[in-house]
């Protein structure tokens, strides 16, 4: 969100394309509407100061499939668009969010697998992250418990709690945290 924001921003804001339409194509798939209204109303709530309501009035009359989380398996709960950019809205009045400030190249290093798959919900206090997995099952997407204590040091997280199913023997923990 943050990359394409700057990135449209540039492109509106640069004097040769004054006088252009710029288009943003996604395609007819579903999934992909969703994304690039997202993407868009992100804009108007990030860039232009609208309120979630405002930027989702252009998108309203659109059918788009809700939003849900990696998970397999069924999803039990509907998370819509307007959902998501008034959580924007409300990231940004609680300090959580700043365009001026958001450090993208600690957010693109954390997020990738190889660094843990980290990611801030609340700046400074609260991150989610991959589930551990037990230290002789290691695979390319998890990783044992050790691997993220010295990350979780260099970022300064003092306590690790588990809200997802039990992936590591509990005798292995993040006490040295």
């Amino acid at each position: 969100m943050h990359s394409f924001c700057l990135e449209l921003d540039k492109l509106l804001t640069d004097p040769r394309y004054k006088s252009a339409r710029i288009y943003h194509y996604c395609g007819n798939d579903i999934a992909k509407k969703a994304n690039a209204a997202f993407l868009m109303g992100a804009y108007e709530v990030t860039y232009l100061s609208r309120s979630a309501k405002e930027a989702w009035k252009v998108f309203e009359k659109e059918k788009f499939v809700p939003y849900r989380d990696a998970a397999r398996g069924p999803c039990n709960y509907q998370c819509t668009l307007l959902d998501c950019l008034e959580g924007i809205e409300w990231a940004q009045k609680l300090g959580w969010y700043n365009r001026l400030t958001f450090d993208l190249s600690e957010y693109k290093k954390y997020e990738r697998l190889e660094n843990g798959d980290l990611s801030w919900v609340i700046p400074g206090k609260i991150m989610a992250f991959s589930t551990p997995v037990d230290s002789d099952q290691p695979n390319k997407t998890s990783f044992p418990p050790e691997f993220y204590i010295p990350i979780f040091k260099e970022l300064e997280i003092e306590a690790v709690f588990r809200v997802g199913a039990k992936e590591y023997d509990r005798e292995v923990s993040f006490e040295d945290v």
